[in-house]
């Protein structure tokens, strides 16, 4: 059972929280209400002082728990209601199914982004090495190629002078 608690995911966790406190709430809500009809009732304070507190800490997880999960509000509210909590344990199952279904997905979602992006960062490093790779290239083409003007300039200017001279003579 410990297993299976470990492996949960945290709103699943949440909802076996909730659920306890929800048992607690209702097994106790007779002390409570007691409680609330005679404030002053110092002796019923001190026999029930723990129920009490207990109903009133399980009651604020309890609250806190539905602005977690806004949309279950409705349901457990029902249950204490009605203090019967079969219909409530099999819906808030049904969201725990519901929610590891949808954490499965993500999670699959999430790994074949993961294979995307590694696979996209390498292309993105190769490219850069290419392009990287292929501006030296160019540089030196360029630089190649006004060299060879240079010399293609030097040979005809020494053939023109060599022409002037012959012409001269």
């Amino acid at each position: 059972m410990k297993r299976e608690f470990d492996k949960l995911s945290w709103g699943q966790k949440r909802i076996k929280e909730v659920v306890k406190h929800i048992q607690i709430c209702i097994s106790k809500r007779e002390h409570y209400e007691g409680y609330r009809k005679n404030l002053n009732d110092k002796s019923y304070m001190i026999m029930n002082k723990k129920d009490v507190e207990d109903y009133q800490k399980s009651y604020k997880e309890i609250d806190i728990f539905l602005k977690q999960f806004p949309h279950l509000k409705d349901t457990v509210l029902e249950v204490l209601k009605k203090k019967s909590g079969k219909n409530l344990f099999r819906k808030l199952n049904e969201h725990s199914k519901e929610l590891q279904a949808k954490q499965e997905d993500i999670a699959k979602k999430h790994n074949s982004l993961a294979v995307q992006y590694n696979e996209l960062e390498n292309l993105k490093v190769n490219m850069n090495e290419y392009m990287e790779s292929d501006e030296t290239e160019k540089k030196e083409s360029v630089i190649d190629a006004i060299k060879k003007q240079l010399v293609k300039y030097n040979d005809k200017s020494k053939e023109k002078k060599d022409v002037n001279r012959e012409i001269e003579r």
